[in-house]
């Protein structure tokens, strides 16, 4: 089943998991089979104001596929300019990572 709803971050974090497995197999390293990603999305609200939603997952190999790990992660109570300002930076550093 193809899951749908991956933020940007998600899949970043995916694709560096990804790299990371080809590179050990391919020197001969083991490949790390526990796994930990957190996802964060924020979403402006105002041209200043914005809020997120946080969510962490962790393998599980008896299913094969990240589950949630419970307690971990959460929302905004509420929009304002400090969630504003790190959605900026979030996003900063996303494509600085992305693109380097």
């Amino acid at each position: 089943m193809v899951q749908r709803g991956f933020s940007k971050f998600r899949v970043a974090a995916h694709a560096k998991v990804a790299a990371d497995a080809v590179i050990a197999r391919l020197t001969g390293r083991v490949v790390k089979p526990e796994r930990v990603m957190a996802s964060t999305c924020y979403s402006f609200i105002s041209d200043t104001e914005a809020m997120h939603v946080a969510s962490v997952h962790k393998y599980d190999a008896t299913r094969n596929t990240l589950v949630p790990v419970p307690g971990a992660g959460g929302l905004s109570d509420q929009t304002n300019t400090q969630e504003g300002r790190y959605a900026e930076a979030w996003v900063d550093n996303i494509w600085a990572d992305t693109l380097l």
